[in-house]
């Protein structure tokens, strides 16, 4: 398991219980499969807290590289058979609690957009390679609409994302704004 940045506390669990903590990531939790999802949380100091969950099996709509639920990005590895089964490699992406500058928060979230449209290819490119002809269609319109909504909640999420007083900016290009 590892976070972007390193350092981070990550529970997993599975049935309201814990099942391995990585403290401090990077590190290694083996896990058996099983029916289900598992939920992950993570926490860093100066972090926002992070939570998704490791998904059991390949789900076209959550992309499985990169899932979302405070914002986090789940790195995995299909191709290397993970198809079925808890993926072979986990990053969450941690969201600073506050940027320095307005420049530095969108600089942040243009990476994880490029990160985010990169992987669609590569999730299309599975899909098409994948399916079974008669869900090829179901299974790329839901991923097309997965990444409008994946694409909506970066964007929300970097207008809300706090940034030191005096140098907040509503969005790319806008000026600056007086403190609250």
């Amino acid at each position: 398991m590892n976070t972007d940045p390193a350092g981070a506390t990550c529970t997993l669990s599975r049935d309201a219980k814990t099942v391995a903590v990585a403290n401090p990531t990077p590190g290694s939790i083996p896990v058996e499969k099983a029916h289900g999802d598992m939920p992950i949380d993570c926490k860093r100091a100066g972090y926002q807290d992070a939570a998704g969950k490791l998904a059991a099996e390949f789900q076209p709509m959550t992309f499985g590289n990169i899932l979302f639920g405070g914002i986090i990005g789940i790195a995995l590895d299909v191709v290397s058979g993970a198809m079925g089964r808890y993926p072979d490699a986990v990053t969450i992406t941690m969201i600073p609690l506050e940027f320095t500058t307005a420049e530095e928060r969108d600089a942040f979230f243009d990476r994880m957009r490029a990160t985010l449209l990169r992987e669609v290819v590569e999730i299309r490119d599975r899909i098409a390679k994948m399916c079974q002809r008669s869900d090829c269609d179901r299974e790329l319109a839901a991923a097309q609409a997965g990444t409008a909504v994946k694409l909506a909640e970066i964007e929300q999420t970097r207008t809300l994302a706090k940034v030191a007083a005096g140098r907040a900016l509503a969005g790319p290009g806008d000026t600056e704004q007086s403190p609250p």
